[in-house]
């Protein structure tokens, strides 16, 4: 599972490994996302094998800031990562208390065609079997985390 946290909606994908394919890609408020983990926690009982892949601010030097933006500017984007960052170590918590192993994944470069360099459908569906026939950016971003860490091939047309 690939978490991409946020605060009003993280993105969340479930991919089947063995198949290569999502089975669940999208974004979803808090507590969707703690009862995902919930049912994957009971997968794992099952005894199937569960990673939750959580994208980490700590592992990040991008601090969103400009040497252009004035102190309340500052301020609110300073306001905005530590509640993501908040966000995410609460998701990391309630997987933990689940039993799941919980990777931390530095965030992602972005090298799309998408705004801010983010990746697209178009782009995505390329090469992620099982995505929905609309996708948004939260959903692709857990996806690309849970495919980049399951290291399968990422190949893209030009």
């Amino acid at each position: 599972m690939g978490i991409d946290p946020d605060v009003s909606a993280s993105g969340l994908a479930v991919l089947d490994c063995s198949r290569r394919e999502f089975q669940k890609v999208g974004s979803y408020p808090f507590p969707e996302i703690v009862d995902a983990l919930a049912l994957l926690a009971a997968d794992k009982v099952a005894g199937q094998e569960v990673t939750v892949v959580l994208e980490d601010s700590d592992l990040s030097t991008n601090w969103h800031m400009s040497p252009r933006d004035s102190k309340a500017v500052a301020a609110a984007k300073g306001r905005s990562v530590g509640m993501c960052h908040a966000t995410a170590r609460h998701l990391k918590e309630c997987a933990e208390n689940f039993g799941l192993e919980v990777v931390g994944y530095r965030p992602l470069l972005k090298v799309w065609k998408g705004k801010d360099r983010k990746i697209t459908h178009e782009e995505a569906a390329q090469f992620m079997k099982g995505l929905p026939a609309k996708s948004n950016q939260e959903g692709r971003d857990a996806a690309l985390l849970a495919w980049a860490y399951a290291d399968f091939p990422i190949r893209v047309r030009v």
